[in-house]
């Protein structure tokens, strides 16, 4: 038998993983607004509400997910209230320059219902008083609000929080993470660099993924994936490949998967009788999100679009 080994997996979004993780929404005025006005503290809730929800309805209703206006409105205000009261304390402040800003962002990100790029729109709104170039553990207490991460990702310095698009690394370039897994992290359209001003992802359609290379002292660069036949740790075969016993091997769309699940491609899954069976669309009958091409399976027992990332943001949860 197969030793089992976990889904396949990479280590993506390091940078983004870096900044604070309750800044997960944001709302305010449109573009030619805040052009004309900074968002001020006090009015900051009102505004991520009204920008959040306004943005995020679209999105429900094409995921055929439940929207309720005054609802969302509600819990986004309270979200960005208590996001406020819970950061801007001791030397940290709320900067109505960044909090503008971030609402731009959010709009921009949620025009294509882009929630993952959402989720660290209004992460630099709490600044500090120390200036470019002043090591840092987070970006609360920059000047910039952007703490920039060195190679290793451990510790950072202050920056200037100017985002760029990211650039397609090539084997051995320095990177800041992976993308483009089917079925995984969503690849950013913008990020902050690190401290080496850095902006490279590493990603799946080109054989890469971004991982810690210990012949360069723990920095991060891009390694091409181990294809069918190769060795392998769990983490380091090609999308539509597993690692079992050290080798890669190819997933199926069909067939048994009596050894291990793994054997089923991502548009599969392994079922009661131990079948590669090909995964549901929406309105399919099913039992648990991983007959779905789209994971969620609702309470009806029908294959939908509602994941919980979509529900929470249309309920005005960040």
């Amino acid at each position: 038998m197969l030793a089992r080994s976990k889904p396949l997996a990479v280590r993506f979004g390091l940078l983004l993983a870096a900044l604070p993780a309750l800044s997960m929404l944001a709302g305010g005025c449109s573009s030619s607004d805040m052009d004309a006005e900074l968002v001020s503290q006090a009015r900051f809730p009102e505004r991520f509400a009204e920008v959040w929800c306004r943005s995020i309805a679209p999105c429900c209703a094409s995921a055929q997910t439940a929207y309720a206006p005054a609802t969302c409105q509600s819990q986004a205000k309270n979200f960005a209230s208590s996001m406020l009261a819970n950061r801007a304390v001791g030397d940290t402040t709320y900067s109505a320059a960044a909090g503008t800003s971030c609402l731009d962002r959010l709009e921009s990100a949620l025009k294509d219902c882009e929630i993952e790029e959402a989720s660290t729109a209004c992460s630099l709104i709490f600044v500090g008083p120390a200036p470019e170039g002043t090591p840092c553990a987070n970006g609360s207490v920059c000047a910039s609000g952007y703490c920039a991460l060195g190679e290793a990702a451990l510790s950072g310095v202050c920056a200037a929080a100017n985002y760029r698009a990211p650039i397609h690394g090539k084997a051995g370039d320095p990177c800041v993470g992976s993308c483009g897994v089917p079925g995984s992290f969503q690849c950013p359209t913008s990020l902050l660099p690190n401290a080496e001003g850095t902006t490279t992802y590493c990603y799946a359609e080109d054989g890469l993924y971004c991982t810690f290379d210990s012949d360069l002292l723990e920095a991060l660069t891009c390694h091409p994936y181990a294809v069918v036949g190769e060795p392998c740790d769990e983490l380091t075969c090609i999308p539509g490949a597993f690692c079992a016993n050290g080798i890669c091997l190819a997933q199926r769309a069909s067939g048994s998967c009596a050894e291990t699940p793994d054997l089923c491609q991502i548009h599969s899954y392994c079922d009661t009788t131990q079948q590669c069976q090909p995964k549901g669309s929406n309105g399919s009958a099913c039992v648990t999100g991983e007959e779905c091409t789209s994971s969620s399976c609702s309470a009806g027992g029908t294959c939908d679009s509602g994941n919980e990332l979509v529900a929470r943001a249309c309920s005005g949860e960040p």
